[in-house]
């Protein structure tokens, strides 16, 4: 990170040697027109993502937690090249593929693939699931048309559903099942990272746990790297290696998550942590809940108050 008053646990370079299967953002900053004024020309920009470094290694997940509007989707998002940043640089393996447009961009396309949050949206209610989950091969000349439905199969099974699944509709599914679906189709082109934006918050509880032992497990038995977006550190911490907590477009604090989670220096990872339920409920009524005081910055402003404490700890 370049914001010398985030809390870090590293070595203090910003820029590690570039290992085979690694990605590094550095520097990636994104705004987002707030309101428009004569003309309609944009009068006021919201910052979404400041001036924020990310490393992931093969075979690791990195969770990404906040509060809504801290910026980690739209982190998320740059990372997975939906969006493109401002300024700042996205490196897979060594290669700058921030500004690749075009069939350049197609071919990276499917290295680096996303679940959305809300699964009853991701999925064409006209198409049936074998078209979902199949047609990213389809389109990238990985089978014929004629070979959808057995591939299909193969990945609703690989995520734990019956494979007679594949001839159904999303509308025939529960939330749960919908979810497994797109992560089937993620996993179809076999991409080096995944990047799951609130991949269980659409889910009921008992599903919640299931998508996440799902991509824990996938990821032991492939080695499949992960970017977790989540505003539950539970959730993150059940999955990531690392952690980086994210306040009005920056990183605050990153590193291991248990160390962070032990430990956290920032104040405003000690009030997420301390809004995370514990299940003793002897334990949680002697708990201590932060609270953060004072005024909030304006995120289409928050210079003055970036990277500092976001209030005082009471």
């Amino acid at each position: 990170m370049t914001d010398a008053s985030a809390q870090t646990r590293t070595d203090g370079r910003q820029v590690a040697a570039v290992a085979a299967g690694s990605l590094q953002a550095r520097g990636l900053s994104k705004s987002f027109p707030l309101s428009r004024g004569f003309l309609g020309r944009p009068s006021a920009h919201v910052r979404a993502v400041d001036d924020v470094d990310l490393d992931v290694t093969a075979g690791t997940t990195v969770g990404i937690v906040g509060e809504s509007g801290s910026g980690k989707s739209t982190l998320g998002r740059l990372v997975s090249l939906l969006e493109r940043p401002d300024s700042g640089s996205v490196v897979l393996d060594g290669q700058d593929v921030t500004r690749l447009r075009g069939k350049a961009l197609s071919a990276l396309r499917p290295r680096l693939q996303v679940v959305f949050q809300d699964p009853f949206g991701s999925l064409d209610p006209t198409k049936s699931v074998a078209h979902a989950v199949a047609e990213p091969l389809l389109v990238h000349g990985r089978i014929r048309r004629s070979g959808m439905l057995r591939a299909a199969e193969e990945l609703v099974s690989r995520v734990g559903l019956d494979p007679g699944l594949a001839r159904r509709y999303p509308e025939q599914l529960s939330g749960g099942q919908r979810q497994r679906v797109c992560i089937a189709r993620a996993l179809a082109l076999e991409p080096w990272l995944l990047v799951a934006d609130e991949p269980t918050s659409a889910l009921d509880l008992s599903t919640r746990s299931e998508i996440l032992n799902l991509l824990l497990g996938l990821q032991e038995d492939t080695g499949q790297s992960i970017l977790l977006v989540s505003h539950d550190f539970a959730t993150v911490q059940h999955l990531a290696h690392r952690v980086a907590v994210m306040y009005l477009g920056r990183i605050v604090e990153e590193g291991p998550t248990q160390e962070v989670v032990g430990n956290p220096l920032h104040p405003y990872t000690r009030a997420l942590l301390s809004a995370v339920p514990v299940p003793d409920p002897a334990v949680q009524r002697t708990r201590r809940r932060i609270v953060l005081h004072g005024d909030v910055p304006n995120p289409a402003n928050p210079r003055p108050a970036a990277g500092s404490a976001p209030g005082a700890v009471r």
